[in-house]
């Protein structure tokens, strides 16, 4: 019946069944709904042409998701840089547009600016702070998107700010109301070279998300995936472009007016920084090459999801990923496992940081979703930021000096980075960290968090001229808001706790040069190993592997008997003599007493000894925890002991530890038969 017709049908059977299609056909009922479909396919084929638009405007014919991906790429790398020449050339005639947005910005600015002054002049700065700084908060946020995101870039400036206007700033919310659907469809269609209805099945009429650059659809391809379409607001770029320019224009002037109240710092080049971040963030190419690095890097980590970038339908200001279903991770769905994905969260993010050195650089709520499967997926790719070894280095030291309280080596660390100046008072730095900071390891999240540790640390910086680099402010951002997250689903959750493990397993089992200098200088102080600082590094590391002491413990011995650390092995061999025989003590003394109490034998005890010493008790747990925990593998512990002890330097280190305890043991003895008084102090074997 269908025979009259003619067609010429190349057909590629993968995946999809899909295929190009020329007919001419004779009308029939089957054969109009047969073609409707194949036009359908068309649209998905991997070799049907795709008009889209270049970062520069021009339209590009491109055929495929492949060749859209690789058409894209080329144009995120000519994308427009920030460029402040190319700003002062483009804006310098147009003088009625600029004037009247700089009397917008400048008259609010210039009146909070001698506001300060004068409070400075007549003493009541310090009284004023408060409210000056929720007046700044204010005042940022009603000037639009561009000082928006100023504000949220300089809420991780402690350096720059005092305490109270960070903690304000933290307020600022990027929300804004949605701008109209039709120009949001005319942008997607301008920028992606089509109707909307030939781009896609249908899109949802109201939008699901508004913030300053952009807002997102959901919307539904032709072959029926769900995803998400981020477009951005009309003439953003060129909104944010005028007020980075303005502020640029004004920044010699609030410069000299902030010196007068010992506020020095160039605020032309912080603005220079923050037009780099801004400009990075409206590229939705730049950001869609951010999303597939971060999945090709965490995409298969166990319990992280990361949505699909679908290239065929991304452009410089539109953007259309995987739509994931989820909830909130402070959702009271989620029950028990909140805790297990606030866990995942920070174990990931340390990933970023500490490993591959690319990282998420604004993991709040609104950017973190819990699917269905418990898994944790996260979402736009806007703010990412990248550190080099050198820098992650830095920051596994630092937080290894923050926990232990070493505020010696972190002052030269810092010098060291180049966030303090190599001639800078030591001295009054360290006893101002040593003031300011307690116990952080001990702390919950909700009784002494990250913020305030930032807070307080912030206030040193302020005092002491820090000048802090963009990824060090990117790290503060990244762990204050991680650390904000874990407030709303656990108050209890230590977020520096929950780090320093998995910064004590990079410790033992990095190889680098540098941190291998690092361990030796965090676990030697004055020639002699700290043994607290040891075990606490060795039990630490062992979380990050369910409490398995024996991961830890290969890590430790393979650094303790690698070739260049003969040194380390004396230091330790010294160390667990003075402990073992200080351990022998204890116990000889606790079972006298204890026999004695109880009647089995006629000893001489002395009051006390059925006490059990500090010692023997921090032992006793060390076995308890680390060894009889259930979960331990116990064979992998002796097995690890049983090849290291076969070593050369494994059999001459043991040696070393059995003959110093056996001459403690002898000279006690000898002592003891011809009652002469104890030993003034322990020495160490001349070697």
């Amino acid at each position: 019946r269908d025979a009259a017709f003619v067609c010429s049908f190349k057909a590629h059977y993968g995946k999809n069944r899909r295929g190009v299609v020329t007919c001419a056909v004779v009308q029939s009922e089957r054969l109009v709904a047969a073609n409707k479909r194949l036009e359908k396919l068309k649209l998905v084929d991997a070799e049907v042409s795709k008009i889209v638009r270049t970062r520069d405007g021009d339209l590009l014919e491109v055929s495929g998701e492949e060749n859209a991906r690789s058409a894209a790429y080329k144009s995120a790398n000519e994308r427009k840089q920030y460029d402040p020449e190319q700003l002062e050339e483009y804006f310098k005639d147009r003088h009625i547009e600029c004037w009247r947005r700089r009397l917008q910005v400048a008259t609010p600015l210039l009146v909070f600016a001698t506001n300060i002054v004068v409070d400075y002049q007549l003493g009541r700065a310090t009284k004023n702070r408060r409210k000056r700084a929720t007046e700044f908060m204010e005042l940022v946020a009603s000037l639009g998107p561009a000082f928006i995101k100023a504000g949220q870039a300089l809420s991780s400036r402690p350096d720059l700010l005092p305490p109270e206007y960070l903690q304000e700033l933290q307020k600022l919310q990027d929300r804004l109301p949605p701008f109209d659907n039709e120009q949001a469809f005319d942008q997607i269609e301008s920028e992606l070279g089509g109707k909307l209805q030939d781009l896609f099945e249908r899109i949802d009429p109201e939008p699901v998300a508004a913030a300053s650059i952009g807002q997102v659809y959901k919307g539904y391809l032709k072959t029926g995936e769900e995803v998400a379409i981020k477009v951005q607001r009309p003439n953003c770029e060129k909104i944010i472009a005028l007020d980075i320019y303005i502020l640029r224009r004004l920044s010699g002037l609030l410069n000299e007016l902030l010196r007068v109240v010992k506020y020095d710092f160039d605020l032309k080049l912080i603005v220079d920084e923050f037009g780099k971040l801004i400009y990075d963030e409206i590229d939705y190419l730049n950001e869609a090459r951010n999303a597939e690095r971060f999945k090709d890097l965490y995409g298969n980590v166990e319990n992280i999801f990361v949505p699909k970038v679908y290239w065929r339908y991304t452009s410089a200001k539109v953007i259309t990923l995987e739509w994931v279903e989820g909830v909130r991770l402070e959702s009271d769905a989620l029950g028990e496992n909140r805790s297990a994905m606030v866990r995942s969260l920070v174990q990931c993010s340390l990933r970023q940081m500490l490993e591959n050195g690319f990282f998420h650089a604004d993991p709040h709520g609104g950017n973190l979703l819990a699917t269905k499967d418990a898994s944790l997926c996260y979402l736009d790719f806007g703010m990412t930021s990248t550190l080099t070894q050198e820098q992650s280095y830095g920051i596994i030291l630092a937080i290894v000096d923050l926990v232990n309280r070493d505020w010696e080596n972190l002052v030269a660390l810092y010098k060291r980075l180049g966030i303090l100046d190599k001639d800078a008072d030591e001295e009054p730095i360290v006893k101002a960290l040593n003031d300011a900071l307690p116990d952080v390891l001990d702390a919950s999240v909700g009784q002494f968090n990250f913020k305030s540790v930032i807070s307080k640390l912030g206030t040193v910086f302020y005092s002491f001229d820090f000048q802090l680099p963009p990824y060090y402010t990117a790290i503060l951002r990244c762990l204050g808001v991680l650390e904000g997250v874990a407030i709303q689903v656990d108050p209890e959750f230590k977020i520096l706790n929950e780090a320093y493990p998995f910064v004590a397993s990079r410790m033992l089992s990095d190889d680098s040069a540098e941190l291998r200098s690092a361990l030796k200088g965090f676990l030697v102080k004055d020639g002699e190993l700290v043994a607290d600082r040891w075990t606490g590094l060795l039990t630490s590391a062992s979380r990050m592997n369910g409490d398995d002491i024996s991961v830890g413990l290969n890590s430790f011995l393979e650094y303790i008997f690698a070739d260049d650390s003969t040194e380390m092995r004396y230091m330790l061999a010294d160390l667990l003599v003075e402990e073992l025989d200080g351990l022998g003590v204890d116990l000889t003394k606790f079972l006298r007493g204890y026999l004695a109490n109880n009647s089995l034998f006629s000893l001489q005890a002395q009051p006390g000894d059925a006490q059990m010493s500090p010692k023997l008790q921090q032992a006793l747990s060390l076995v308890n925890d680390s060894l009889l925990r259930k979960g331990v593998r116990i064979d992998d512990f002796f097995g690890i002991m049983q090849r290291f002890i076969t070593l050369p330097a494994g059999q001459k280190f043991v040696a070393e530890v059995v003959l110093g305890v056996a001459e403690r043991y002898s000279a006690r003895t000898i002592r003891a038969i011809f009652r002469l008084p104890p030993a003034a102090e322990s020495t160490r074997r001349k070697r």
